[in-house]
């Protein structure tokens, strides 16, 4: 038999009912929230350790780029340090300064104009064909020292002693005999202009050092005028024993001359004339760069010529050439043949005195 239950404990045991279904919603929610809560997180960790940062960006980016081989402009070695070769070294050493200090009492002070404001003069030319032969000796020197104890039978013939240099211009300058060029002995003989008292021509071959160092300051001790024949290779090549370029400049500017002597020294006879040319008018050039103006006369090496070679003087506007033969007749006609007296290392100076004063036989 059905019991028919309070109203009011009808309403009591509903809403038990009810608040325990409320609450087992709120704990199956509460699992269900740990639950889904707990399996994002290892979902989290790994999207998180997959995640590139900028570190691993790079490395990877570097990892992944093809090497490069450097090239030279990249490649930042250090510069070798070479060591220069001996032309390398003889180019861009400066010569030495010339070891002679000139003295303030014969040093001349003069400057050489520029070559280009110096026209050529003309050959000087007998006045109305008429010229005039002089006697005057033509000396030849070649070295101003003394020889080596080694030297050879031709190196002892062509030194003179300082000693004996120095007393034979001593004699020069007590006997009133002048040193003069060999322009003006060409105005001499074609212009008839006057000479000094006892003209004398002083000349040097081959351009040796002690040529600067012994006989310049003698010369310029006694105020006489010398006339140097170069052979410019040599002096071009710093050859040991002979004088630099600037030596030979300052020995000009002091009022000295200086002639070709060929470029290389060499025996002109039989060559063809674009040697001729090469060893004549090439170091004439090249004088001519160093002193200001164009040289006119000429050495022939060792004294050696033959018709080709005097022609070629004419060719090239040369203005008289001397030779090792001995005289002292100088005249128009026999301009690239003039003669000279040779000062030799045994020559005593009563010798030597007889010669300046054309006492001797040709």
């Amino acid at each position: 038999m059905a019991q028919n239950l309070d109203p009011q404990d009808a309403l009591s045991s509903r809403s038990s009912g009810l608040f325990g279904s409320f609450m087992l919603l709120i704990v199956v929610l509460f699992i269900m929230g740990a639950v889904l809560s707990g399996g994002e997180a290892p979902a989290t960790a790994v999207a998180i350790a997959n995640t590139p940062t900028a570190e691993s960006n790079v490395l990877a980016t570097v990892a992944n780029t093809p090497t490069i081989a450097p090239t030279a402009t990249v490649t930042n070695s250090p510069t070798p340090t070479q060591t220069p070769s001996p032309t390398a070294t003889a180019t861009a050493t400066q010569t030495p300064t010339p070891s002679i200090t000139p003295n303030p009492l014969w040093t001349a002070t003069a400057t050489l104009p520029p070559t280009a404001t110096l026209p050529p003069p003309p050959l000087p030319t007998p006045q109305d064909g008429i010229s005039t032969t002089v006697r005057i000796p033509i000396l030849m020197y070649h070295y101003i020292s003394v020889p080596p104890k080694d030297a050879d039978v031709y190196r002892v013939d062509l030194s003179v002693t300082p000693d004996n240099f120095r007393a034979q211009m001593q004699y020069l300058a007590e006997n009133g005999h002048t040193p003069i060029d060999f322009y003006t002995l060409s105005r001499a003989i074609t212009n008839h202009e006057p000479l000094p008292p006892k003209p004398v021509i002083l000349t040097f071959d081959d351009g040796y050092l002690d040529n600067y160092e012994t006989a310049y300051p003698i010369l310029q001790e006694f105020g006489f005028v010398g006339t140097f024949f170069i052979p410019t290779e040599f002096i071009d090549n710093n050859r040991a024993g002979y004088m630099n370029w600037l030596m030979i400049e300052e020995m000009a500017a002091a009022g000295h001359r200086f002639e070709p002597h060929s470029r290389t020294h060499p025996d002109l006879r039989a060559r063809e004339n674009d040697y001729l040319i090469w060893e004549i008018l090439g170091p004439q050039e090249t004088l001519a760069a160093h002193i200001g103006y164009a040289p006119r006369y000429f050495a022939y090496p060792s004294g050696r010529y033959d018709d080709s070679v005097l022609l070629m003087m004419q060719r090239l506007d040369f203005w008289g050439a001397v030779t090792t033969v001995a005289g002292a007749d100088l005249g128009f006609e026999n301009r690239f043949t003039w003669p000279r007296l040779r000062i030799r290392n045994n020559t005593p100076l009563g010798e030597f005195i007889d010669l300046v004063n054309l006492q001797f036989e040709e």
